[in-house]
């Protein structure tokens, strides 16, 4: 279980009046508008960090944070089970969009050698596993932000769909923002063809969302992009962006 501590009621009620608010006011602005907004210092969002998991549209999101503030901070999780070409293209699409300040974030080593000490907790309980290598990591990095960026889209899946560009994160007390949340798959690959992004090596393979090699495969044709993650299993979701009152899950939760 995570160590992070809870915000309570009276936070939380603060933090959806915010929400509500920036979602009226940035209701009609660009997704570049919004991360300008975002950055801007404002009363609402002092210290917001971008997270990614440099995947198959990855790049998008990437670019525009680019586009607005090159120095902006990144935060990668690393889950020790990445792609070796997730790996790669970390490390060549920093460098292509002149992103100078990436953050690799590791699984806590005591933490994984105590649940998964032989590197098998995917296998027989992947939801443990996700808390462990992903959640749990997010918790500590995020600390001190007070708001986190996210590359979601209503289109992705059908988890999805009630999607907003400002959320609260309930468990870790802290905004969430989706500039992309209204984007379709049209309208993300049109964008990487015109500003010439730089390809995930695994898309070509049919991999449209790339999480950890051991839990994802390549999408056949007519099934959503996130189809390929878990295949095989009713989990939908790793437990990263609170979906808890509608995450079909594989297991008892952790």
């Amino acid at each position: 279980m995570s160590s992070i501590k809870r915000p309570s009621p009276i936070e939380l009620t603060r933090l959806e009046a915010v929400a509500r608010r920036l979602n009226g006011a940035w209701s009609e602005l660009t997704a570049v508008e919004i991360l300008r907004n975002t950055f801007a210092g404002s009363l609402f969002i002092k210290n917001p960090v971008l997270v990614s998991s440099f995947g198959a549209d990855s790049a998008v999101l990437l670019h525009l944070l680019s586009l607005v503030e090159k120095s902006a901070e990144v935060v990668f999780l690393d889950t020790g089970f990445h792609f070796d070409e997730t790996l790669t293209y970390r490390r060549e699409l920093t460098r292509a969009l002149g992103l100078t300040k990436v953050r690799v974030a590791r699984v806590d080593p005591l933490a994984a050698k105590r649940h998964d000490a032989l590197g098998r907790l995917h296998r027989d309980q992947p939801d443990a596993c996700c808390q462990l290598r992903k959640v749990n990591t997010l918790d500590r990095h995020l600390r001190m932000n007070d708001a986190w960026i996210s590359g979601q889209r209503q289109a992705q899946a059908s988890t999805r769909l009630e999607l907003q560009c400002v959320e609260v994160d309930r468990l870790r007390g802290k905004l969430k923002i989706n500039p992309l949340a209204q984007w379709s798959e049209d309208e993300i690959a049109t964008y990487k063809v015109v500003n010439n992004l730089l390809e995930h090596p695994l898309a070509s393979e049919g991999f449209l969302s790339v999480g950890c090699a051991p839990c994802t495969s390549p999408v056949i044709a007519g099934e959503d992009s996130r189809a390929g993650r878990w295949r095989g299993s009713a989990k939908l979701e790793c437990g990263l962006h609170d979906r808890t009152h509608i995450i079909a899950s594989s297991e008892s939760a952790a």
